[in-house]
């Protein structure tokens, strides 16, 4: 009997982190959006998708658990065919795009805009921003606790290494890794 129960627990369990999932992947379909009927979502994902943005999800995606997606309003957002991306943070204000077969690491962080700032006197603005465009290839892999940040774009056949913060584009064909170099700029 308690084996039975115990069963049936685990089944029940099973179906709503189902249903979770599937609301989750409900919301990758606003009005402006083409998603390939394949494309899979992990559990444990935190989405703030705006119904007034465009999504294009190509075939064989996987989006996996633990990432933290947020697509606001008239921002586009596209990921190409058989990408994967596990334990990210996307933030896409104005675009994103993923190109195709990409491998997308832990800890991984895209942002298309940064907070707006003036110098004198100093400020950083807490709801205001500079919004850009994040590109990346096909072929990309990334490491653990890569960072990419606007205006950046990402040729094809591209790996950065673990750590990497990316500010300026990444030419097709090429190795990028931390050198933990640091240099400061006085603003």
């Amino acid at each position: 009997m308690k084996s039975a129960l115990g069963h049936i627990f685990i089944k029940l369990k099973n179906f709503v982190r189902l249903c979770i999932v599937s609301k989750q992947r409900d919301s990758f379909f606003t009005p402006a959006s083409n998603i390939h009927p394949n494309f899979k979502l992990g559990s444990d994902n935190f989405l703030d998708i705006s119904p007034n943005s465009s999504l294009q999800i190509g075939k064989d995606v996987i989006i996996n658990q633990s990432n933290f997606i947020t697509i606001k309003p008239n921002a586009k957002f596209t990921i190409g065919d058989g990408t994967y991306i596990t334990r990210a943070t996307i933030s896409c204000l104005g675009e994103i795009e993923i190109g195709k077969n990409c491998i997308l690491g832990e800890g991984m962080k895209i942002f298309d805009h940064n907070h707006e700032y003036t110098k004198d006197p100093f400020s950083v603005s807490k709801t205001d921003f500079n919004i850009g465009k994040v590109k990346i290839g096909n072929n990309v892999w990334t490491g653990a606790n890569v960072v990419i940040l606007k205006d950046v774009t990402i040729g094809d056949n591209v790996i950065l290494g673990a750590g990497c913060v990316v500010h300026k584009d990444v030419p097709p064909n090429t190795i990028l890794i931390n050198q933990q170099t640091h240099k400061i700029i006085n603003i």
